[in-house]
């Protein structure tokens, strides 16, 4: 009993061997032997038993491995998906953050092209600010010196002031002035309007056709009174209308020609006195502003004027006495001139005819000069004219404008 019990608690294949031994020990017992050699048998015939159930264990387990391979592989199929989708997603993740970036980038492209946009900003010779979104490409001329001014940028205005020998275009433009429609000296606002100006040009003291004229385009006045002044507006303008390269290139030639002239003057030439004046039949004689103050600023002579008030333009300009000239006796005469008005050889007046100017010949005829001292081209014209009177064995050229238009006039 006790024996049965152990074995119930074996298991099967353990049961199977205990009852072997068993049995062969019992028919040992029977038989009445010990013998070794069955002993030897019997375990020899349960180790065989025992190899052969474990060929059938192992012939199992195949099977079992080729499932297991194939729930791996596709596991790692499954694995390789995910990586796949990933690696989808993540380059999904890399456009969309490129064209962010790109985005990104046109934004600030497009802002800084917003930032470059600048407004054209300046000062006029009355003080007033004038501010043009973009360079002025339709420029109209109001007054006479406006041409000298244009035609030295290498700008053609739509329409200009004036078109006869006062002041006339053709010096500055040739054959083309004909060409360039003529503003009347009573122009309107309507007048003005019909050729569509962007920027508007006239002189300081003319600050009621401003204030009319700015309803059509903004209006520039230029500052007449001096070189420097003159200068400025050529800057300004030059900006207002995208040449300012070309504005400072025309002050350049400017200083350049005015250099070269003043280089020979003789010494004690800043004393020589100087008369300008104009009239139809009689003389009136003109501080000319700029052109006087720029002959004494040179060293080149000295204006001589009556005392008197200013006139509507700003120079203390008016008929003169005789008298007033056989007192001054100018040495050097400046005729500004213009078909019909007087001349060197019309005036009649005995005290003229006895001048040390008009003895000597020392004059000077400034033709289609109504814008006279008023730009830089004229300037340096009536400088070489003023010269050549004054000293002809230095200065043997009368001057002639076209000598100092810029080289693509």
């Amino acid at each position: 009993m006790f024996k049965t019990r152990v074995l119930e608690h074996l298991p099967p294949r353990r049961m199977r061997i205990g009852a072997v031994i068993a049995a062969l020990f019992l028919v040992a017992s029977a038989c009445g032997g010990d013998d070794a050699s069955d002993t030897t048998s019997a375990t020899t015939a349960m180790a065989e038993t025992t190899t052969t159930t474990t060929p059938t264990t192992t012939t199992s387990a195949p099977p079992a491995t080729e499932e297991r391979e194939e729930d791996d592989h596709d596991h790692e199929e499954e694995h390789d998906h995910e990586e796949d989708d990933h690696d989808h997603e993540d380059d999904e993740d890399h456009h969309e953050d490129e064209h962010e970036e790109d985005d990104h980038e046109h934004e600030e492209e497009d802002h800084e092209h917003e930032d470059d946009h600048v407004d054209l900003t300046v000062t006029d010779g009355s003080g007033r600010e004038i501010t043009l979104e973009s360079p002025a490409e339709r420029v109209l001329c109001v007054q006479d010196n406006c041409t000298d001014l244009t035609s030295d940028l290498g700008i053609v205005p739509v329409a200009q002031h004036r078109g006869d020998g006062w002041g006339s275009p053709a010096a500055y433009y040739g054959d083309d002035a004909a060409d360039i429609p003529v503003l009347g000296d009573r122009m309107s606002v309507e007048e003005v309007a019909q050729y569509e100006p962007d920027l508007i040009i006239g002189r300081v003291g003319e600050e009621e056709v401003r204030d009319a004229l700015e309803v059509v385009a903004p209006v520039y006045l230029v500052d007449i009174g001096g070189v420097e002044t003159l200068k400025e507006g050529w800057i300004d303008v030059g900006i207002l209308t995208g040449r300012h390269e070309e504005a400072e290139a025309a002050i350049e030639r400017f200083e350049a020609n005015v250099a070269a002239l003043a280089s020979d003057l003789p010494d004690g030439a800043v004393d020589t006195r100087v008369a300008v004046g104009f009239g139809d039949t009689n003389w009136m004689i003109w501080d000319s502003s700029s052109f006087c103050e720029f002959l004494h600023d040179e060293g080149a002579g000295t204006c001589a004027f009556p005392d008197q008030g200013e006139s509507e333009y700003g120079s203390p300009d008016s008929e003169f006495s005789w008298e007033f000239i056989v007192e001054t006796d100018p040495a050097v005469w400046v005729m500004i001139t213009w078909p019909g008005s007087a001349r060197y050889d019309t005036v009649a007046e005995e005290v003229w005819l006895n001048t040390t100017a008009h003895r000597e010949g020392r004059v000077c005829e400034e033709d289609s000069a109504g814008s006279f001292g008023h730009g830089l081209l004229m300037l340096q014209w009536a400088y070489q004219c003023y010269l050549n009177a004054g000293w002809p064995a230095i200065y043997d050229h009368p001057g002639d404008l076209a000598v100092w238009l810029p080289p693509s006039s």
